[in-house]
């Protein structure tokens, strides 16, 4: 290499070794990654680095890094939230910490934290802005970009509802797309609001058909139904009943939601309705059948189906990436598909000794990539006298990717899409090993730990022993993973 290159490489390679010194280094087994994750706090990211959320020191430095947040080791986390240009994640103190270009702009910098507020629960991220779900059932918007938006001079705005919640009527999750959100009462109503002027220009909102709204308010779907949880794309939105019923509205463009073929006047459904095509009787739902979850990707629906003893997870919408998951890149998708490695499965209970129905404890979504954490059964057994109680060797839950995988988000040191779901290596290991030879990703259920153990932890300020438990999240080009504290 030529003498003006030598410290360009002396600098990436340092760079590389930083991130190495983040990660453990040696393939972890089962047991090996269980007690990792337990005892390590932070926030764990792979994917692109282009504007900077998994090393904002760095931004603009390559795809398929693999790397720890710096300036959030040690930290338990609440919640975390990424978009294309910003990230935010909420400490277990409540302490909001926001970071990438988009919000700090290209210099180097490290996570900062604009707001201390012990009542904070869930954090999201839009296009522009960071939405805050705390205790008192308020929502608050704050901006994640430093582009001029919606918010104007207020660095705070806390969303009015309309009409007001009911007594003891409050919050319970809230999702959101590229510039609207969705907030679930415990009363079942679903609140809607647009975070700026094109927040409902598809009729995400499900307030019919007009589409002029005043941003930043939050208003009551009128519906007869109960909801129990909402999830926002991109431009559309799904809402459950307690029934198990899924109604959607928005855009459709990619059959997003289940209308069957596609046609020009079924790209924008500004009704809130059921999905046509998501039963085989069409919007008649069986008596033995209903949904218990839904998921939304940028332009891709998911939802969880029970029927009988039978447990499926069934996507729709776009699917050139493979976040169909199966086994077929799809421009669009109208009619429901069955995702074959998520459905039908089942596993030898011991305990019971008996075979029971294999399902998902959680189901999360990127823009063009998913992850799943089944529900099969682990042998940690949760107590307070710790890992003196558990059998060897321990095993968590099993986790599934697919989708893109252009960034790493899938899996770092390969470009492919995954149009299946596939067994990715421990996120947090060397990539320098057989590829073909990786032991799978195992997420760690929940389990008391000393708080001295936790690394760089300020135990001070912590219980003697925390209930912690190990936590996925995605955003359009990155997977990450951090520690929890369950209350």
């Amino acid at each position: 290499p030529s003498a003006s290159s030598k410290p360009e490489q002396d600098a990436r390679d340092k760079i590389r070794k930083q991130r190495a010194q983040m990660v453990p280094k040696s393939e972890l087994t089962a047991a090996e990654q269980l007690k990792w994750a337990w005892t390590h706090p932070g926030l764990y990211v792979i994917g692109s680095n282009e504007f900077g959320l998994a090393d904002p020191q760095h931004p603009g430095s390559v795809s398929g890094i693999k790397c720890a947040v710096p300036g959030l080791e040690g930290k338990l986390i609440r919640s975390a939230a990424f978009s294309k240009t910003h990230a935010a994640a909420v400490d277990s103190s409540g302490a909001l910490f926001q970071w990438g270009t988009g919000f700090a702009g290209n210099a180097p910098h490290t996570p900062t934290c604009t707001l201390k507020d012990a009542s904070i629960c869930e954090v999201a991220a839009t296009d522009d802005f960071v939405v805050l779900r705390d205790s008192k059932s308020r929502i608050r918007v704050l901006s994640g970009s430093n582009a001029p938006n919606q918010l104007g001079s207020n660095t705070d705005v806390t969303l009015s509802f309309e009409p007001r919640l009911g007594w003891r009527e409050s919050v319970v999750s809230m999702s959101a797309g590229r510039s609207h959100i969705a907030v679930t009462t415990n009363s079942g109503h679903v609140y809607t609001a647009a975070l700026d002027k094109d927040g409902n220009s598809r009729g995400q909102l499900g307030h019919g058909s007009s589409t002029v709204v005043q941003p930043l308010q939050l208003h009551r779907i009128q519906s007869d139904l109960r909801f129990t949880s909402t999830a926002c794309g991109d431009e559309h939105t799904l809402l459950l009943t307690n029934d198990g019923d899924v109604l959607g509205c928005g855009a459709n463009d990619f059959g997003q939601l289940a209308t069957g073929a596609y046609s020009s006047g079924k790209a924008t459904m500004r009704e809130l309705a059921p999905l046509p095509r998501l039963w085989k009787n069409g919007f008649l739902r069986p008596q033995d059948a209903y949904a218990v979850g839904i998921a939304a990707g940028a332009a891709t629906s998911y939802a969880q189906i029970v029927q009988g003893e039978a447990r499926r997870v069934l996507a729709w919408g776009r699917g050139i990436d493979g976040q169909l998951g199966t086994g077929t890149l799809t421009h669009m998708q109208g009619v429901p598909v069955v995702i074959p490695e998520l459905s039908d499965r089942e596993e030898f209970d011991e305990a019971l000794q008996a075979r029971r129905p294999l399902g998902l404890r959680s189901l999360i979504t990127g823009a063009n990539h998913a992850l799943a954490v089944c529900d099969n059964r682990s042998n940690v057994v949760l107590d307070k006298s710790g890992a003196s109680v558990n059998a060897s060797p321990l095993f968590g839950h099993d986790v599934v990717v697919w989708g893109s995988n252009a960034f790493g988000q899938c899996e770092p040191g390969r470009r492919h899409r995954f149009a299946e779901p596939a067994h990715p290596p421990p996120l947090f290991t060397s990539t320098s090993g057989n590829l073909d030879n990786k032991l799978p990703l195992q997420a760690a259920p929940p389990q008391w730990i000393e708080s001295a153990q936790l690394r760089d932890a300020d135990s001070s300020s912590l219980p003697k022993k925390v209930l912690v438990e190990q936590m996925f999240v995605a955003g359009p080009d990155v997977t990450a993973a951090f520690l929890r504290s369950c209350k």
